[in-house]
């Protein structure tokens, strides 16, 4: 009997080292180990943005470290800072590519223009021998008119005349063949790259709807086309670095379809749980609320309610003004209320300066918001999502101060499910 008891208390024993382990990889931590596993974005994210890759990287090893210490609510939230750091880094290359092949097709217009104007100064030319031969049927004219010339010297230059009348009209037509020739390469060439253009919009546009979409926890309720979405969309950019253009604009165009469903199956789903007068009421209670607050341009869009925010910044710089937060302060107090409506932060610039610098400074602006939000107002940070996009969607004209200034703003979206 005292055997047994001695051989149940060492198995106890042994469990209880056994069950203090870590326990199963939260799925933010496995998310972030995926980023890290993918090589190519990795070196990617590190060449365009290393300052933010680096913090990344650290946010990872902080959820390493939690996660071996058993402290799971730390684990999960520096796993998603990390995750949040990579995917900016990663889509600060990826504007930064776009903006590299946009320069390409800068160069190669200018270089239209300029084999243009070579086209121009070749006619120029071909019109000042066209004179000539109008000179030299003069000198005929002449010739024939002078009867003292002797019959010989009359063939001679006829003959002469003539060839020269087809030397030029046979060096005109290959030039001019050849001139057209080039003229329809280059505008090939710019109609290629106007292509790539629309390519680069349309799988931006297709990385913002899965964004959005995953916002909406689509992931949930419609998990089969969001992934479908994403395998589109992975194999469109593939296609594009492998320049089967039509394979990717067909492939990005699906992935689009995809997401749109996948969103509209969330909504769907999200407003089956709520009675539609109740989500029509809470939305004009929200709109009547921002609109109240002050300080804000207030708008109510498909996606959700817009308040769009002006001066919160110095020139130039990416630290929210003391005197501004206030603002910040209004709609952390909207959103504590209003706790089902995800938080989107988009950040717009002028076109004044470099568009990578630009779109650089609009990023760190929004995140700028985002942490505000989370650490100082203590918003939950798997609510909230920020993106920068420069100058792009100018709501004014950027050749006025005035429509600079704005278009110098930040953009907070309560979104509607």
């Amino acid at each position: 009997m005292k055997r047994t008891l001695i051989a149940i208390v060492c198995l106890l024993a042994a469990t209880s080292i056994l069950a203090c382990g870590p326990g199963i990889r939260p799925n933010a931590l496995l998310k972030a180990d995926q980023q890290v596993a993918n090589k190519t974005e990795t070196q990617l994210a590190a060449k365009a943005a290393p300052q933010i890759y680096k913090l990344s990287q650290r946010y990872y090893g902080l959820a390493e470290g939690a996660y071996n210490d058993g402290d799971e609510d730390d684990c999960i939230r520096y796993a998603t800072m990390a995750a949040i750091k990579f995917s900016t880094a990663l889509e600060r290359a990826r504007h930064l590519s776009a903006d590299d092949r946009r320069g390409r097709a800068e160069q190669l217009t200018a270089a239209a223009k300029k084999g243009k104007a070579q086209q121009n100064a070749r006619l120029a030319d071909a019109q000042k021998r066209s004179q000539r031969m109008e000179q030299i049927l003069a000198l005929k004219t002449k010739l024939d008119s002078e009867k003292k010339q002797s019959r010989k010297d009359k063939k001679r230059i006829a003959a002469e005349l003539k060839k020269a009348q087809e030397e030029a009209r046979v060096k005109l037509a290959a030039e001019q063949k050849a001139a057209a020739g080039r003229l329809a390469a280059e505008q090939a060439k710019a109609e290629q790259l106007k292509k790539e253009q629309a390519l680069n919009e349309l799988l931006a546009q297709a990385s913002s709807k899965i964004q959005m979409a995953e916002s909406l926890d689509a992931k949930k309720y419609d998990p089969a086309n969001l992934n479908n979405a994403k395998t589109f969309l992975g194999q469109a950019k593939q296609a594009q670095i492998d320049k089967r253009h039509k394979n990717a604009l067909d492939l990005a165009k699906m992935a689009i379809v995809k997401i749109d469903l996948a969103t509209a199956a969330a909504q769907a789903e999200y407003a089956k749980k709520r009675k539609e007068t109740e989500r029509l009421a809470e939305r004009e209670n929200l709109f009547k609320e921002a609109n109240g607050a002050g300080g804000m341009l207030v708008k109510t869009e498909k996606r959700g309610l817009v308040l769009t925010m002006y001066d919160m910044f110095a020139p130039g710089k990416s630290i929210v003004l003391p005197e501004r937060t206030y603002l910040l302060d209004k709609i952390a107090t909207m959103a504590e209320k209003y706790k089902d409506y995800p938080l989107v932060i988009e950040g717009y610039t002028d076109s004044r300066g470099r568009k990578t610098d630009n779109l650089a400074l609009s990023q760190t602006r929004a995140q700028s918001v985002l942490d505000y939000l989370i650490q100082d107002k203590k918003l939950k940070f798997d609510r909230i999502k920020s993106s920068g996009y420069g100058e792009a969607r100018p709501i004014a004209d950027n050749s006025r101060a005035a429509g600079r200034a704005k278009n110098r703003r930040i953009e907070v979206i309560f979104l509607y499910r």
